[in-house]
């Protein structure tokens, strides 16, 4: 017998940015409809995460945002945190080639939040209240053929079947292509061949120096650089707030082999090294801290999954996939 207590109108499979937009805007659309948002992390906003350290503000997902990536979730959501221009500095940066830096513009204008990012997913929060369960990953979809709609079972210590008559999917493409087989059959051979590459995220804070005004936003790493670094973003010269005054804070990103190097040590020098060498000016820190994370590579997997994905959200009756 169904429980009417797990059957909604429409599931939101996913709690970032594409997940808790869709949603918003559901809830807005249709205040009095039983909706519920899923997501196996213990907080909302996928890979935004916000730490702060010794009065150093650390993003450890996405550093700004465009005005267009947060415009369809701040329109659908009540008592939205106020953007936060960056300073006026950061409307530059510079591109390192093999011959040098190259001075270049920063367009479009780079937006964050005023504490921190984290600042956007926890007003989503508040705003969906009882309709977000966090913590409970998906392990299973399924099209009801009677009557249609979907089963979807949540996995945990007790696993728990949901059924909704419309189904937000707003998870990563290997994850969602892994689950929706029952839609599409050869979704999951597919998404199981999407391979991830290993990353990291250095911060380096210390006393600021006269260097760290001039590269204003950062430094991107031309395609063709050799070595890990990928960008250096000066983020106290970004955003206000983000150390404490008379301090700096830099944020590296490393790929490759040596961002996969198991010895945190190492990692920590290898940004280091980068930094002192696209900055010309060596320095040392006094915070040193590391994320690791892996990014899907973009490859003929992902763009095979990804376009199934959207073939189903196309051909299956009160499906949606959010890519």
């Amino acid at each position: 017998m169904s429980n009417p207590d797990n059957d909604f109108d429409a599931l939101v499979l996913g709690a970032g940015r594409a997940g808790l937009a869709a949603a918003l805007g559901l809830l807005r659309a249709a205040p009095q409809a039983r909706l519920l948002v899923v997501d196996a992390a213990p907080a909302p906003g996928g890979s935004i995460r916000t730490q702060r350290t010794n009065g150093y503000v650390c993003e450890l997902g996405p550093f700004a945002f465009a005005a267009a990536d947060l415009e369809p979730l701040l329109a659908v959501l009540p008592h939205a945190p106020a953007p936060l221009p960056c300073l006026s500095a950061a409307r530059t940066g510079w591109l390192r080639t093999p011959a040098g830096n190259l001075p270049v513009p920063v367009d479009p204008e780079p937006l964050a939040f005023r504490t921190g990012n984290e600042e956007l997913p926890q007003a989503c929060r508040r705003a969906l209240g009882p309709a977000l369960r966090l913590g409970r990953p998906v392990t299973a979809i399924s099209p009801v053929v009677a009557g249609g709609g979907f089963r979807v079972t949540l996995g945990g210590e007790a696993p728990t079947e949901l059924t909704a008559r419309a189904l937000h999917v707003a998870l990563p493409a290997a994850v969602a292509g892994a689950l929706l087989g029952g839609c599409d059959p050869a979704l999951p051979a597919t998404a199981g061949r999407i391979a991830a590459a290993p990353a990291a995220f250095t911060f380096l804070g210390g006393d600021s120096r006269p260097a760290d005004a001039a590269f204003g936003y950062g430094i991107l790493a031309a395609d063709d650089l050799p070595g890990p670094g990928r960008e250096a973003i000066a983020c106290s010269q970004v955003f206000p707030g983000r150390a404490l005054p008379g301090r700096c804070l830099w944020r590296v990103e490393l790929a490759g082999p040596e961002a996969a190097d198991a010895d945190d040590e190492a990692v920590l020098a290898f940004a280091e090294r980068a930094l002192a060498e696209w900055t010309g000016v060596p320095s040392a820190f006094g915070l040193r801290k590391l994320h690791r994370f892996a990014a899907p590579v973009a490859d003929g997997a992902l763009v095979e999954t990804e376009a199934r994905l959207r073939e189903l959200g196309r051909r299956v009756p009160g499906l949606v996939v959010h890519l």
